[in-house]
C-alpha cells in the first residue's frame, strides 16, 4: 500500500493519500488540495473515494474542490447533517480502493457523526485512520464539533467507540489520526506522524482509564478555550468550502481604499513582526504575526469569519501566504493588502526590553498584564502581574488602569504584541509590548 502523510503547521491538521493498483484515496483533506491531485499523478494513482472522518471545526476541507477536479465519490457519515452529493456512509460498509477493502466505522466520541476508516490488505487489517477520535498519545475532546451536544453523553460515547471499535484491533494496525501535537482537538497530542493500537494501548493516557464514568468525568474537566472559529467552520463544512482556486485574486489596495474599509467595518490585520509593526502601522490595526505558525489560529480566535479582512504586509508574497493560512480556516473575505511601506498615515507602538521592565518594576513601575496561558502562569510569572490569557481577549478585553503605563507580556513577544495591538486600537495610550517575553526575562536572571 502507498501511503503519504501532508501535514499543516499551526493547524497541526494531517491528510493522507493511500491507495494500491493504480487507484487512491483521500483522507480528511486540506482547503488547498494541489498536492494531492500531484502526488497521485506522480505515483501512477487515480483518486475514487474521499473520506471525511467528520465535518471538522477547526479548519475548511478542501473536498469539495477536489471532488470536482477527480470525480471522486465523498463519504462522510449517514449522520452528518451536510449540504452537498455524498455517501451516506454507514456502519460496517466496505469500500473498494484499488486492491485495497476500506471498512468504514461509526465512532462518535468527538463528534456524533464522526467516522474512522480500517484498511484490510489481503483480507488483513493493517491500518487505521482515526480523525479526531485516537490521536497519538491522546484522545479527542468532547466539546468542539458541536456546542449543542452534551459533552458528557459524547465522552461516553467515546469510550465506547475506542474500547468496542478500535482497541477490539489487532496490536500491530497502524494508527493514523487527523492531528497533531499543538493541535486544540486534544490535550496532549504528540508529534510522532503514527502510532499502533499496542502502542495505544499501554501508553496512551486515557487508555489507561478503565471505568466508563472516570473517563467521562476527565474528558470534560479542564478544558481549554473553544476558539469561536470552530462553530464558523463546521457551518463551512456542512456545506463544501468554495474551492480556492475559484477564489478572486487578492489585489493591492491604496491607503484611500484601505480606509475606506475600515469605514465599512473590515478589520485590519498586519502580518508583519511586531518590531516592524510598533515602528509604524496603520491606525487601530491588528499585529498578528505571519512568521508563527498559529496565525491563523490566533485570527480564528479573534476575528469573526464573517468579518472582511485587509491585509498591511512586507511584500506581495506575504499577502499570499496569509491569504492561503485564512482560507484553510475558510476565512474568505480579504479585500485585498496594502504594503507597509506606502502607509503615510501611522502610528507607532512602544517595545520594552526585558532590561526595561525590570529597571521599571522597581518602584511605581508599569502595570504589567502576562497575556500567556494558564498552565504557563502556574509554572512561572512575574510578582504583581495581572493575568488574563489572549484566548479570553476573544469574548472581552480586559477593563485596565488608564492612570499609569501598561507592559505585556506573554512567552516570546508575539502574543503580547496582539494583545497590545488590540488594547491600543481600543484607546489605550500608554502601552508596550515586552519584546522577547518571559523567555528574555529569564535569561537575564532574576
Amino acid at each position: 500500500m502507498y501511503l503519504k502523510r501532508f501535514f499543516v503547521e499551526g493547524l497541526a491538521h494531517a491528510s493522507y493519500l493511500f491507495g494500491a493498483d493504480g487507484e487512491a484515496a483521500v483522507v480528511d483533506p486540506k482547503r488547498d488540495i494541489e498536492d494531492y491531485v500531484a502526488e497521485a499523478k506522480r505515483e501512477g494513482l487515480r483518486i475514487v473515494a474521499i473520506f471525511n472522518s467528520h465535518p471538522h471545526a477547526d479548519f475548511a476541507s478542501g473536498f469539495r474542490e477536489l471532488a470536482q477536479r477527480t470525480g471522486a465519490k465523498v463519504y462522510v457519515s449517514h449522520l452528518a447533517p451536510v449540504n452537498y452529493e455524498r455517501v451516506a456512509a454507514r456502519d460496517s460498509q466496505r469500500v473498494k480502493v484499488g486492491s485495497l477493502e476500506v471498512e468504514l466505522l461509526e465512532t462518535p466520541g468527538h463528534s456524533p457523526d464522526s467516522l474512522s476508516f480500517l484498511v484490510r490488505e489481503n483480507g488483513q487489517p493493517t491500518t487505521v485512520f482515526t480523525g479526531d477520535l485516537l490521536f497519538v498519545n491522546d484522545v479527542g475532546r468532547p466539546d468542539l464539533r458541536d456546542a449543542d451536544e452534551d459533552p458528557s453523553a459524547l465522552a461516553g460515547k467515546l469510550y465506547d467507540s475506542l474500547h468496542e471499535k478500535i482497541l477490539t484491533l489487532p496490536d500491530t494496525v497502524k494508527v493514523y489520526p487527523a492531528h497533531g501535537a499543538g493541535s486544540l482537538c486534544g490535550r496532549a497530542i504528540s508529534d510522532a506522524p503514527f502510532s499502533l493500537v499496542g502502542q495505544e494501548r499501554k501508553l496512551n493516557w486515557a487508555m489507561q482509564i478503565k471505568e466508563r464514568d472516570e473517563f467521562v468525568r476527565q474528558m470534560t474537566a479542564n478544558l481549554p478555550d473553544r476558539p469561536a472559529y470552530f462553530s464558523y467552520d463546521v457551518g463551512v463544512n456542512l456545506e463544501g468550502a468554495e474551492p480556492f482556486d475559484a477564489l478572486p485574486p487578492l489585489d493591492e489596495m491604496t491607503e484611500e481604499e484601505l480606509q475606506h474599509a475600515v469605514q465599512d467595518d473590515a478589520v485590519v490585520i498586519d502580518v508583519r513582526p511586531a518590531p516592524e509593526f510598533g515602528a509604524a502601522h496603520f491606525p487601530a490595526s491588528i499585529n498578528i504575526g505571519l512568521g508563527s505558525p498559529s496565525f491563523s489560529t490566533w485570527t480564528g480566535f479573534l476575528i469573526p469569519g464573517e468579518k472582511a479582512i485587509a491585509l498591511v504586509v512586507g511584500s506581495a508574497g506575504d499577502a499570499k501566504k496569509a491569504r492561503l493560512e485564512l482560507a484553510r480556516i475558510g476565512f474568505d473575505n480579504v479585500l485585498g493588502y496594502v504594503k507597509a511601506g506606502s502607509l503615510s498615515q501611522t502610528q507607532t507602538l512602544a517595545q520594552m526590553s526585558v532590561e526595561q521592565l525590570k529597571a521599571n518594576l522597581q518602584g511605581d513601575g508599569p502595570f504589567l498584564l502576562d497575556v500567556r496561558t494558564p498552565t504557563e502562569w502556574k509554572n512561572h510569572h512575574i510578582e504583581g502581574a495581572r493575568h488574563v490569557p489572549l484566548a479570553s481577549f476573544a469574548k472581552q478585553l480586559p477593563a485596565l488602569p488608564n492612570d499609569r503605563p501598561i507592559a505585556i507580556i506573554c512567552g516570546s513577544g508575539y502574543r503580547s504584541s496582539i494583545a497590545t495591538s488590540l488594547l491600543q486600537a481600543r484607546g489605550y495610550k500608554e502601552i508596550a509590548n515586552v519584546a522577547g517575553g518571559m523567555t528574555a526575562y529569564a535569561e537575564t536572571g532574576e
